[in-house]
């Protein structure tokens, strides 16, 4: 800041300098002089020659004159062009009579060196207003590149850098010049910068570990309990006692609950931590057909009409997202199931429909999110991951899923590319 406040005193000074010379010109009085020798050389050639003044023998120095007669009309011109004596006295130029003999014959009129003092006076303001306007102009010069080089620049800088900050790219160095008005600010907002950076490498590196934690645990998890499904099924057979029997298919429901959690859960953890793999294959509208007989255990679908056509999809993800769906109509509406489908475009449009209550349309927008569970789902078992894995699923097999109520069911609805 320093720079500018000389820059403006320079400024300052200048105009006061000019100001100055300006005052005193002003008040300087216009040098110039009648030659009364010469104006008296002059008319006494006149007066000699005055019937042929071309015959006057004149010094070649002589100023610029004229003769005008009794009348005041020019008869003589020596560089000064007044064409009668009314215009030679109104520039109050310097005159003397011509006289011969005690007669009045003319009158010889000396241009003076008024307008030449006038002409060296107008150079010197016009030197002068030069002088400033190009000091003014330099000035100007060096005070736009100090402010576009120590302040502007700088600024257009920072805010390049604050927009990428806020859009999260903290990789983005920001160059520190200490010789403009923003250097320490600049040093202290890259500081900030890097210690967000820090800071966010910290938090990925502990949320990374927490997932893989969980994910080990939910791993960890499904083999006891499949043991103890096994030893279930192995009881079913070999017991008779109802009692007993109803007592160990209650430990194989709840043993299915925690296994299907569990199975939620490890997904959930694999798909953020990147390890929800897909593989995208062609599949035939049959094999689809074959996936909802498989994932309807309690034979609840009483209608099946898909398209024949090839879609592009990861069969084993396919089916997954299906069975979650088939369970969950089990779940919540626990109704027949009708499927539909139909081709539009470049893509298979399958329609999954039940006879439920559906879901409250505030609520619909929502279900799609992680752990988000709907009101009155409180009595049902399941952890608001189920539709959070099948729309990753759907999204990375470049398919949909979207939801809607009609007056007579719910609708699910998957997109799936075609081949």
């Amino acid at each position: 800041m320093k720079k500018v406040k000389h820059i403006f005193i320079s400024m300052a000074a200048v105009t006061i300098i000019a100001i100055a010379g300006i005052i005193i010109l002003n008040e300087r009085q216009l040098e110039y002089s009648n030659d009364i020798v010469a104006l008296n050389r002059i008319t006494i050639e006149a007066g000699e020659n005055f019937e042929h003044l071309e015959d006057m023998k004149l010094q070649a120095d002589i100023g610029a004159f004229a003769i005008y007669d009794l009348k005041g009309k020019l008869v003589y011109s020596h560089g000064y062009n007044a064409s009668t004596i009314v215009e030679a006295m109104k520039e109050a130029n310097a005159m003397q009579n011509i006289i011969l003999d005690n007669v009045i014959l003319g009158t010889v009129v000396l241009a003076p060196a008024y307008m030449e003092a006038v002409h060296h006076f107008r150079t010197e303001i016009v030197i002068i207003l030069g002088c400033v306007l190009a000091a003014m102009w330099g000035i100007a010069a060096a005070a736009a590149f100090y402010i576009n080089r120590s302040i502007i620049r700088p600024f257009e800088e920072m805010k390049a850098f604050a927009k990428e900050i806020a859009i999260g790219n903290l990789e983005m160095d920001l160059k520190m010049d200490k010789k403009n008005v923003f250097g320490v600010f600049t040093e202290s907002f890259d500081i900030m910068r890097t210690e967000l950076k820090h800071a966010r490498e910290k938090a990925e590196k502990t949320e990374k570990s927490k997932r893989e934690l969980v994910a080990s645990i939910s791993h960890d998890i499904k083999t006891p309990i499949t043991s103890i499904m096994v030893i279930c099924e192995f009881l079913n057979v070999v017991i008779k006692d109802e009692d007993q029997l109803a007592k160990i298919l209650s430990i194989s429901s709840k043993a299915e609950q925690i296994n299907l959690m569990t199975a939620d859960l490890l997904n959930s953890q694999l798909g953020e931590l990147g390890e929800l793999k897909v593989t995208i294959t062609s599949i035939l509208s049959s094999d689809i057909r074959k996936m909802f007989q498989v994932a309807d255990s309690q034979k609840k679908i009483v209608e099946c009409k898909l398209e024949h056509c090839i879609v592009k999809a990861d069969k084993m993800r396919l089916q997954q997202v299906i069975n979650n769906l088939i369970d969950n109509s089990y779940k919540y509406a626990d109704t027949s199931i009708r499927i539909e489908s139909i081709i539009t475009g470049s893509r298979l449009l399958i329609s999954i429909k039940d006879m439920g209550k559906g879901v409250a349309e505030e609520e619909i927008h929502k279900i799609k999110e992680k752990y988000y569970r709907g009101k009155g789902t409180e009595n049902k078992h399941g952890s608001g991951l189920g539709l959070y894995i099948v729309n990753d699923l759907m999204n990375k097999m470049e398919g949909s899923i979207s939801f809607r109520n009609k007056e007579d069911g719910f609708v699910v609805e998957l997109e799936l590319e075609l081949a």
